[in-house]
């Protein structure tokens, strides 16, 4: 079977992997496939609520402004837009294909996209390699792929992607769709590759709801040719992403998937990997999902185990460490300080902090001094910070976390406070922005936030908490790792 990597030097895009390198040496060009001129809907339907109906409509609800072709020999046109018997009767070229026929059929119309000079195809039929007695079909794929070199394919199995950042939709998910879920786009540095259709999407809806922002979200399903560490390479090199997300059942070259932390590390950027299949039942799981050999855990552990790469446990670690990493500069070493209106969500926070291997030192004597001042005299300036609810209205907690930002005596700050109330935000806001450009800060809330909170600290860049042990988790993540904590 070819494989995604066996076809790399299609590609004309250069990129700043050596010839020792495990990275392809030219990578995937996306260009096309993120920023397409035209699309193509193959098996495209005039019912609105069936999987093949759904594209053209989230298209359109989106603005697209390039070519859309409907292509089904079954309509004359499909809500005003001229409809197409076959690819090769579309009029002008096509960067992108997106394939919603039956499996059956997907290999014929293939090879007629490959004759036709398609760019990308996107599959989002199932019933291949992940299905039993189908895996004669995925070979016929693949010998489609080696047949047109010049035509990648992403699937088949797949749910599609978005490009947020030129708000470009390609597939059917709910949550791309604002007749079915999404209520508004949220465009930031945070990139998402899957292999599970659903897990990605489920990511960006996800980090959506807390307020973070998104550049590209691809699902890849069974890859018989574009796999998920070719996207990965590509996007670690694109503008507007910082951060990936990488949901892993199994790759073919792990060794790539590891090289990700180095090349992150010298672009600056970071690689957040959830891998799955890690035991007899995840790996019966993985190939009956999109048919991927989830591999040995132990190597897996052992070749993400760098900088550059972190691990996430779950879907929520995910998210919290895409919030942090997206919007909190690195720490400087593990002191952490605490300024909070709730002794004992201050007290629960501290213990979560110690556990999660970093330190909340006693503060000096003069130190504590200044604080005094700021705070009513039944408060504590330990560390935590106990100002108590009533600096509320003593002059407001920004003095107090400034006095602990500038000390030089800790290394990130904390603040403990409710988000329930949006107002003490909209107080405290232009402070707030200066001390997270003086000091890593991130705000754990124990009420729920309002959605105005949410929103308002997406336009300040402050990342959120609304549990203990999340926020102490993601600040263990910003830490150095090879300093003692």
């Amino acid at each position: 079977m070819t494989t995604a990597s066996d076809r790399t030097s299609a590609d004309g895009a250069g990129g700043p992997a050596g010839p020792t390198s495990p990275l392809a040496a030219r990578p995937l060009d996306v260009e096309r496939l993120l920023r397409p001129a035209s699309v193509a809907i193959v098996g495209a339907s005039a019912n609105a609520g069936v999987i093949s109906g759904i594209p053209q409509r989230v298209l359109a609800q989106h603005g697209y402004a390039g070519a859309v072709y409907p292509v089904n020999p079954r309509y004359d046109e499909i809500d005003g837009v001229p409809c197409y018997p076959d690819i090769e009767s579309v009029p002008g070229p096509v960067d992108v294909v997106l394939v919603v026929v039956n499996a059956s059929r997907v290999v014929e119309v293939l090879d007629a996209c490959g004759r036709a000079g398609v760019r990308f195809a996107v599959v989002i039929s199932s019933g291949f390699a992940e299905q039993a007695d189908a895996a004669d079909r995925q070979q016929a794929l693949a010998d489609v792929c080696a047949r047109h070199p010049g035509m990648r394919v992403l699937g088949p199995n797949g749910e599609g992607l978005i490009n947020v950042v030129d708000d470009v939709p390609l597939g059917f998910s709910p949550t791309i769709d604002y007749r079915r879920g999404l209520v508004r786009l949220r465009r930031g540095d945070v990139a998402v590759v899957a292999q599970s259709g659903g897990l990605g999407f489920a990511l960006f809806n996800d980090g959506l709801s807390r307020g973070l922002g998104f550049s590209h979200v691809v699902t890849t399903g069974n890859e018989v040719d574009v796999d998920l560490t070719d996207l990965a390479e590509a996007l670690l090199y694109d503008p507007d992403t910082r951060v990936l997300l990488l949901f892993v059942e199994g790759v073919a070259e792990p060794e790539r998937l590891a090289a990700l932390g180095d090349a992150a590390l010298a672009a600056e950027k970071t690689v957040v990997v959830a891998k799955v299949g890690n035991t007899e039942a995840g790996r019966r799981a993985a190939l009956a999902h999109t048919a991927h050999d989830a591999g040995d855990e132990a190597l897996y552990a052992q070749l993400l185990d760098r900088t550059g790469i972190l691990r996430a446990h779950d879907q929520e670690h995910m998210i919290d460490l895409a919030l942090a990493l997206s919007r909190t500069t690195r720490l400087a070493g593990p002191r952490v300080g605490i300024v909070t209106v709730s002794g004992g969500a201050g007290t629960w926070l501290a213990d979560d902090l110690v556990s999660a291997g970093l330190q909340v030192p006693l503060l000096s004597d003069g130190l504590q001094a200044r604080l005094r001042e700021g705070i009513p005299p039944y408060g504590s300036p330990a560390n935590p910070v106990d100002a108590t609810a009533q600096v509320l209205g003593l002059g407001g907690i920004s003095p107090v976390v400034r006095l602990l930002a500038e000390s030089g005596e800790v290394d990130a700050v904390v603040l403990v406070a409710t988000l329930a109330d949006q107002k003490q935000l909209e107080r405290e806001r232009e402070h707030l922005v200066a001390l997270a450009r003086a000091v890593p800060l991130v705000i754990y809330s124990y009420t729920r936030p309002a959605q105005a909170s949410i929103d308002l600290l997406e336009e300040l860049g402050i990342a959120y908490f609304t549990s203990t042990a999340r926020a102490a988790g993601a600040l263990a993540a910003l830490a150095p790792r090879d300093q003692p904590r």
